[in-house]
Parts: structure tokens; C-alpha cells; sequence
């Protein structure tokens, strides 16, 4: 009967709750997991690669953090997600394979300035 009385409580709470916020419910979602890539990782794939379209890319560490470059433009900062595979806060995805010898990136327009306007899910595959 307690339990009865407070299952009733704690719905009542949370329909009052529900009518001051109005129409907006909040559900909270714990974000995945980071992965954390060694220094040591990186050294793998910190070189410059040759890209199809005639560009280079080029992969440095400062510290604790990753970086892209292509070409002359500013670098971008790469976030580790996974062992070889690193994303940009703009959605590029860069994976290199075992020995970081070959690098795919996809929607690599979101990390070109010159290709950001004129294509969309560009995946190019670079090696070094």
C-alpha cells in the first residue's frame, strides 16, 4: 500500500513538474564513451598524403591534440573516436589502416573550404 501511495506521489510530482516546463520534456542520454589515442598512435599517421585530387593533407599532434591540414588552409582539429579513426567537430571522418600507409577521409568537403560548397559525401582515399 505504501509503495501504492508512493508510485502515486512521485506521478503526481512529475505531472506538476511536466506543466510548469509547459510542453518541453528533457530526457537526458549519456553520451558514448571517447576513445583515448596514444601519442604514440598518432606517430603512425602523422605524415603528409597524397590525395587523388591533386592536394596533400597533412597530419600533426601538438601535445594532446590532432590536426589536418590540406594544403595552405587553416589546420583542423581531429577528435579520436576509435584505434585509426578520428572525426572533426564539422562531421569529416578520417580512418587510417593498420600501418597509417592509407588514409580514407569521407565528407571531406566539410574539411576543404574550396570543396565545402560544391559536393556533399565526398569519401577520398590518400596515401602516403
Amino acid at each position: 500500500m505504501k509503495t501504492l501511495a508512493a508510485s502515486a506521489a512521485a506521478f503526481a510530482l512529475l505531472l506538476s513538474a511536466s506543466a510548469l516546463a509547459g510542453d518541453e520534456l528533457t530526457v537526458r542520454v549519456p553520451a558514448p564513451s571517447s576513445y583515448t589515442m596514444q601519442r604514440s598512435e598518432f606517430r603512425d599517421y602523422a605524415y603528409t598524403y597524397d590525395l587523388g585530387n591533386g592536394r596533400t593533407i597533412r597530419f600533426t599532434q601538438y601535445r594532446k591534440h590532432f590536426f589536418a591540414q590540406l594544403g595552405d588552409e587553416p589546420q583542423t582539429e581531429l577528435f579520436p573516436v576509435a584505434p585509426g579513426e578520428l572525426v572533426t567537430a564539422a562531421g569529416t571522418r578520417v580512418a587510417f589502416n593498420n600501418d597509417g600507409t592509407e588514409v580514407t577521409i569521407r565528407n571531406y568537403e566539410k574539411l576543404s573550404l574550396a570543396d565545402a560548397a560544391s559536393a556533399r559525401h565526398i569519401t577520398v582515399i590518400a596515401s602516403r
